[in-house]
């Protein structure tokens, strides 16, 4: 076996799985560490080989997270061999819960804030204080440090807000970083001194190239010796996470500027500090700032206000819901094979209970539509083909070309996991099927930031609505009210069209959500504006209990293009262009945060299942982020002299002054020819 082309091929692998991580770096560095321990052909490993190089690494002193990391790395080699070698059926031999072991909890390994000032102070290069104030002032991790680009700085700080600098971090996840006026001072020194390069990367080594990690992590190890201080970059974003915690900022927000995609590894980050309780549930909406209804709006018999509930009257024009009718499964697919038709049929039939009544009809279709059209693809490569050979190497080469004819990823990815699940469903019911398919995963995708509305957008949007309330023009009286129950109340665009009347409670100013995403009913809460606007719209009518609330003057019920356009239209006549459904509901969620209302009410509001998914809206940069940061730093730099006063002449210089250790030559060359 040629095992240096296969770690070769193995790090290509990883690379395209997750591009720009540490990742390809640690899992090939582990794979060799066990065949060292390990002397055999990779076909012949067997679990007890696995067994006997775990236990070889917990008796060698290895943290229990290391050992957790090469288990894991092993696991997905041994997927890879499986893959490349195209023996799908060569058995991983690795057990994750057998082989990991379960971890401790350990407190996050900071600093004491004296030995980071100790560090400081041995400082000298200008280059090298604006990439330590970025890991210890903004926590930044050291692969987002090294790949800055001159175009992340984004603007400087002012007396009202501090710098912003974007950072492309952990899971290609976007974010916008802070840093204060008094850590941005060290940072445009080291501008001010940048040569001139034609690489944009902030950080350059002294060739111009790049600055690594591993320079990064040298250099720091050098400072931290001339300190008498062992220090790490990642322990600075832990002392960072603590210093901003014990001065008060809550975790959601903490976990907004280091980049956490969950809760609970900020909580791993805080565990340590001691932070204060935060401040207790107030009526968020009452603190949001929102344009008023128009002026001449006033309380009248024709006219009401939200408080003075409208005497209905019954108007039989609209009729009750009736779901729409389930396709017509005997006219599907006549030309596919029998036992492929028929699995589709039945997989389709299965999911009907996991939708809604006004759904199954289109997410019948839906799923139908996308199985057809992998089938119709898998046809022409395979006229005769059944179930038991649809193979691994299939699906991805659907995907590719499918990807290679300008479909982003997400597409050929959505239609393979309804072929996947179909595959998986008749597995279950004892059909041979080649387990290769069950080995595809979906490909890595970018995760952008939110695109919630400004502020200023936001009011100007509303404004302008404000002032048609008073239309009498039907039409436009629909729109507003859906305009305010998607902007004041978080609804999706599919909970607002399948809102039935007996779901709107005016007098409590609220809605019952039936059966929203994941089939949960929640209750949503109505602004005074919304039931201005409400009542606008309803003009006095009430319907049966189980007619569509949102209808056209016709009687027809709005639909998502209707509700799509009509936004994006009240958008225009804004001047706020981009306007959606999903936008309005992201902007409440930025609104809501920024009022200091707990992200677990929010959660509620907007009905996620996880706190996760609320977290998404939590990366978005709002004033309550800001003012929580200013506060939280301005305490933290009480306690230290500014960093723009600390004369480069103060420290030892150390950049080309350092005398080589003799104990270790190697990394002291590595150092000279790239740092």
């Amino acid at each position: 076996m040629d095992e240096p082309d296969r770690l070769q091929q193995f790090s290509n692998y990883l690379e395209r799985r997750a591009p720009g991580r540490r990742t390809t770096i640690l899992y090939v560095s582990d794979v060799r560490q066990f065949s060292a321990v390990i002397s055999k052909q990779w076909r012949e490993i067997t679990m007890q080989d696995i067994d006997t190089f775990v236990d070889q690494q917990r008796q060698a002193g290895l943290s229990p997270a290391t050992v957790k990391r090469r288990v894991a790395a092993l696991r997905v080699f041994f997927d890879f061999l499986a893959e490349e070698t195209g023996d799908l059926q060569w058995a991983n031999p690795v057990r994750f819960k057998r082989h990991a072991g379960k971890q401790p909890r350990r407190l996050p390994r900071d600093l004491k804030n004296d030995a980071v000032a100790q560090v400081w102070a041995a400082i000298s290069n200008a280059r090298d204080r604006a990439w330590f104030v970025l890991l210890w002032r903004a926590g930044l991790r050291v692969g987002e440090l090294v790949s800055l680009q001159l175009a992340d700085v984004l603007s400087a700080p002012t007396d009202e807000q501090p710098a912003r600098l974007r950072v492309m971090g952990k899971g290609q996840k976007e974010r916008i970083v802070l840093l204060t006026a008094d850590g941005y001072s060290v940072l445009s020194a080291w501008l001010a001194q940048r040569p001139t390069s034609a690489c944009t990367n902030i950080f350059l080594n002294d060739r111009g190239q790049p600055l690594s990690v591993s320079g990064i992590e040298w250099l720091l190890h050098r400072y931290g010796q001339e300190a008498g201080v062992s220090l790490t970059p990642h322990q600075l974003r832990h002392t960072f996470a603590r210093q901003v915690t014990e001065a008060g900022m809550p975790i959601t927000s903490l976990g907004k500027l280091l980049g956490h995609a969950q809760v609970t590894t900020t909580q791993i980050y805080t565990a340590g500090a001691d932070p204060q309780l935060a401040e207790a549930y107030q009526q968020a909406m009452s603190r949001v700032p929102s344009a008023a209804p128009a002026p001449n709006l006033v309380a009248s018999e024709s006219n009401p206000t939200a408080s003075e509930p409208v005497g209905l009257v019954m108007d039989p024009t609209i009729p009750p819901f009736v779901s729409p009718p389930l396709p017509d499964w005997a006219a599907w697919g006549p030309h596919l094979p029998p036992d492929v038709r028929q699995a589709s049929l039945d997989f389709v039939r299965s999911r009907l209970s996991d939708w809604k009544p006004q759904r199954q009809r289109g997410r019948a279709l839906h799923v139908l539509g996308e199985l057809r059209r992998f089938w119709d693809w898998l046809a022409q490569r395979h006229p005769d083909f059944s179930l038991a050979d649809v193979q691994l190497s299939d699906l991805l080469t659907y995907r590719s070309e499918r990807i290679a004819h300008g479909r982003v990823a997400n597409t050929p990815d959505s239609t393979l996991s309804y072929v996947v699940s179909l595959l998986h469903h008749q597995a279950d019911r004892g059909q041979t099927i080649d387990a290769s398919v069950f080995r595809l995963h979906p490909l890595p995708r970018p995760d952008s930031l939110p695109r919630h509305l400004s502020d200023t957008e936001n009011q100007r949007l509303e404004q302008l609505v404000s002032q048609h309330l008073a239309t009498d023009e039907v039409a436009n009286r629909l729109a507003n009210a859906c305009f305010f129950v998607l902007a004041h109340s978080g609804l999706r665009a599919s909970e607002c069209i399948e809102l039935q009347f007996q779901d709107c409670d005016l007098s409590g100013r609220r809605l019952l959500i039936r059966q929203g995403k994941g089939l949960r009913d929640r209750i949503a809460y109505l602004s005074d504006t919304a039931c201005i606007a409400i009542q606008r719209y309803l003009g006095g009518r009430s319907r049966l209990p189980t007619a569509p609330f949102f209808t056209h003057p016709d009687g027809r019920p709005i639909s998502y293009q209707w509700l799509r356009t009509s936004i994006g239209k009240l958008g225009d006549l804004a001047q706020v262009p981009g306007v959606t459904p999903h936008r309005l509901r992201h902007t409440l969620a930025t609104r809501l945060l920024n009022t200091g209302l707990d992200i677990t009410h929010i959660q509620k509001l907007l009905g996620h299942q996880h706190l996760d998914t609320t977290m998404i809206y939590a990366r978005v940069l709002d004033t309550t982020l800001e003012a929580q940061y200013r506060r939280a730093m301005a305490q933290t730099e009480q306690q230290l002299p500014p960093l723009s006063k600390t004369s480069l002449a103060d420290a030892p210089a150390l950049s080309r002054q350092i005398v080589p250790s003799q104990s270790s030559p190697t990394q002291n060359n590595q150092f000279d020819n790239s740092v």
